[in-house]
């Protein structure tokens, strides 16, 4: 049965021991260190051994980025929606200019980095299929008023997104307005 350990004494118990020639309880009390049953020193504490090869877990893999506009795999979008990669990636380019690009403060290259994983994230979704004909057909109709310049026509499609499919689109959404935006304050 272990013994308890007084707080703060760490793996090492003490047992109080009168000091030689007085009695217990009279003061001059010292201590004398004593070894917990299966309580290990202080000083091997920290340093666990590591189990046998046998019962070790494999460590996961790190978890990959996310994807950005540069990184989304784009290779399986459809023929009809290759327009729209196309559109948003020049937006992406253009509105990451005008915030600074490589030379943007570290608030605005946050927003740049932020802006790429949205539209990463939409660039996947295009990719595998993930997104209703809805959904789609809408960007689509965004991002040709977008290549006409015509931002008041985009963001009345972005609005008209995020009544109907606010909740396919609402990763991705706010960052288009945004860059939307930006790019027609640029002009």
């Amino acid at each position: 049965m272990p013994q308890a350990v007084a707080p703060g004494a760490g793996a090492i118990g003490f047992t109080p021991m009168s000091a030689p020639g007085v009695a217990p309880g009279a003061g001059g009390i010292g201590f004398t260190p004593m070894s917990a049953p299966g309580v290990a020193p202080r000083s091997v504490i920290g340093s666990v051994q590591p189990a046998s090869p046998s019962t070790q877990q494999a460590t996961p893999a790190p978890a990959a980025p996310p994807p950005t506009v540069q990184t989304a795999d784009t290779s399986n979008v459809p023929a009809h929606q290759k327009p729209v990669i196309a559109t948003l990636t020049r937006l992406f380019t253009e509105t990451s200019e005008a915030l600074g690009g490589a030379r943007a403060n570290p608030s605005k290259k946050r927003e740049i980095e932020d802006n790429s994983r949205k539209l990463g994230a939409l660039f996947v979704k295009l990719n595998s299929g993930d997104i209703s004909k809805n959904a789609a057909d809408k960007l689509a109709q965004l991002c040709h008023a977008l290549d006409s310049h015509d931002f008041g026509a985009a963001l009345q499609l972005q609005v008209l997104l995020t009544t109907s499919e606010w909740d396919e689109c609402n990763f991705w959404l706010s960052t288009l307005k945004r860059m939307i935006k930006a790019r027609q304050s640029v002009r």
